[in-house]
């Protein structure tokens, strides 16, 4: 391959202790185009049909797409897939600072086996040492993460699991750097199964350029794009939190179980964005970046690591009814330290909580605890014995399809997930192709679209959107048909795409690099790869990943209602100060999944 690709996989033994290295196919990365797209690919070749998640065949693979590693803004997306250890679908999280892979000489690593015993493993171009772990095994990530660089440098790149993942909890995460948590499916409990406590790379390989007059000239354009963003200093100085106001008066922030979102002229003023200002050491920045939304912070005498202000009121402060930034900064550390996915593990908390406030569970099957919404110290107690699988926490620890089986009497019902993994957005005070996709991506309930629409947006933005990001113009017909100007379903289709080919070239999903025309980023892909692209032949590619996603559910048996929303969402109303939504519609439901099924080329009943 003439640029972009290093044209390496990195095959890891752990049960024999050995690597070697292949060669990445050229058809297979233009097909699949890079990251978690070739995963994708990788993961329907190298995964047994049928096979456990915490079982050896299982595979971990780990993926950075062609624009890693370069001076391109924004590409520091590396992309962790494997099979999730909820409902056995595709597992995969995608975030920043492990692009080292690139430099190590590699596009993707593929984890066979499993460890005897607690290992890290220490990868230097195609050097692996397997690095006993048994020291650090125990704790947390910040201390693991530490230690491991005092032992390897501070060169490397490290992602660590925690407490949570060595006990295979089902929601728990990979932690790059302190800052770049690869949170949903569960991929620290899949890391944990195979006894690694961490990956720490580095490399001082190049990456080459096909045709590097035209990639400088495509470079400045898209840098300009980015510095020149009207929102750009913002982004840097709040990160997510720009978003605050906006997801407060859009009933963007789910409470007491999904049962309400709080009022705006409540949250806003509790989690003060000036405040939040103040209280900033620093920004910090994934690799390749030039905005830099991620925070260090400094509250008293106490210094935080913070990657996203917004996802903490949203999953604290909305969703647990803790105020201030204190309580949930420490509760946000909490949950890294301990290596927690927080969306998922807060719907864990807030389903028990509404249990408890209803009788279904009493003090005496949750260890004495008295769960009440407000209590940050609470909060952090769960939190811990989910971590550690300490007494109720080793019910929860299975995560939101198992643990109401566990606990029973009809608590599947307040179980707010989609494929076992927790909700991030309500669907009942408007859809957007943001909200509506969380239903449909293959993983399970986080947004695998973002576009404009998660708030509401004029008839023309949301035009000049699909422009950009190439939606066919003989589609603009249906896909711009509806009461807020565009198809939710047939929307999705397309800004799904869209933010796939972004993950899988690398670059970041947030909304200043998501707002740049697909055709940049095309002309960026043809000038360092030397493969001639069309932003056509680009979404094609991302499309076919998504199917291969699809398809690998479905070998393990996936169906259409894997696909429809809780039934609380269908029968009760969502409060939101003093206004109601109302439930959802069934039949408006199920004609919008025909509707996105039917713009995927999908079957409909199958």
């Amino acid at each position: 391959m003439k640029g972009g690709y290093t044209g390496e996989i990195l095959k890891i033994d752990l049960s024999e202790r050995k690597a070697h290295v292949e060669e990445l196919q050229e058809r297979i990365a233009v097909e699949y185009i890079g990251g978690g797209g070739i995963n994708a690919r990788l993961a329907l070749d190298l995964i047994k049909p049928g096979e456990d998640p915490f079982s050896p065949g299982n595979v971990l693979l780990i993926g950075a797409g062609p624009f890693v590693g370069t001076l391109i803004p924004g590409s520091s997306k590396c992309n962790i897939t494997s099979k999730s250890p909820h409902k056995k679908f595709i597992g995969t999280s995608g975030s920043g600072h492990l692009g080292f892979i690139k430099f190590a000489g590699f596009d993707n690593i593929a984890i066979f086996g499993k460890s005897e015993k607690p290992t890290y493993l220490k990868i230097f171009n195609d050097r692996v040492e397997f690095k006993d772990a048994s020291h650090i095994w125990g704790k947390d990530i910040y201390e693991a993460t530490d230690i491991i660089r005092q032992e390897v440098g501070n060169d490397y790149a490290i992602a660590c699991i925690g407490p949570a993942g060595e006990n295979l909890v089902k929601d728990s995460l990979v932690l790059a750097n302190k800052y770049s948590a690869f949170a949903r499916s569960g991929m620290g409990a899949i890391m944990g199964s195979k006894h690694i406590k961490a990956i720490a790379i580095y490399g001082n390989r190049g990456i080459k350029v096909a045709q590097p007059k035209r990639f400088k000239e495509a470079l400045r354009k898209v840098y300009n794009e980015v510095v020149k963003h009207p929102n750009f200093k913002e982004w840097r100085t709040y990160g997510t939190l720009i978003s605050h106001e906006a997801f407060a008066r859009n009933a963007l922030y789910p409470s007491m179980n999904f049962r309400e979102s709080p009022d705006h002229n409540k949250i806003i003023p509790i989690f003060d964005i000036e405040r939040f200002k103040g209280l900033k050491l620093r920004d910090v920045a994934c690799l390749g970046c030039p905005v830099g939304c991620k925070h260090l912070l400094e509250v008293g005498d106490k210094i935080f690591s913070l990657s996203c202000a917004l996802s903490s009121i949203q999953a604290f402060g909305g969703a647990c009814h803790i105020k201030g930034w204190e309580e949930i900064l420490q509760c946000s550390e909490l949950a890294n330290r301990l290596g927690l996915d927080v969306f998922s593990t807060v719907n864990l908390i807030t389903m028990a909580t509404e249990l408890f406030e209803r009788g279904i569970i009493k003090e005496s099957e949750t260890d004495g605890l008295k769960l009440e919404w407000g209590n940050p110290q609470l909060v952090r107690e769960i939190m811990r014995k989910i971590a550690y699988r300490e007494g109720f926490g080793n019910i929860l620890a299975e995560g939101l399809i198992e643990a109401p089986k566990i606990i029973g009497k009809g608590a599947e019902y307040y179980a707010m997930h989609v494929k076992g993994l927790g909700l991030t957005f309500d669907l009942r005070p408007r859809f957007s192709a943001d909200n509506f996709s969380q239903i449909v991506n293959p993983r399970g309930a986080h947004p695998s679209s973002v576009s404009v629409t998660l708030v509401p947006r004029s008839p023309d933005s949301i035009k000049r959107f699909c422009q950009k990001i190439k939606v066919p113009e003989n589609r603009f017909e249906e896909v711009l048909k509806g009461p807020d100007g565009f198809n939710p379903a047939r929307l999705t289709k397309w800004s799904e795409d869209y933010t796939f080919a972004l993950d899988a070239l690398g670059v970041c999903r947030f909304p200043i690099y998501q707002r740049i025309d697909l055709s940049l980023w095309t002309e960026l892909y043809s000038s360092i790869t030397g493969m001639e692209t069309s932003p056509e032949e680009i979404l094609q590619a991302a499309e076919r990943a998504l199917n291969a996603q699809r398809e690998f559910n479905l070998r393990e048996g996936a169906a259409p209602e894997d696909d429809i929303p809780p039934r609380r969402f269908f029968e009760k109303p969502l409060k939101f100060g003093e206004k109601t939504f109302d439930p959802l519609n069934e039949r408006h439901m199920m004609n919008l999944l025909g509707e996105y099924y039917q713009e995927r080329g999908w079957s409909i009943d199958t």
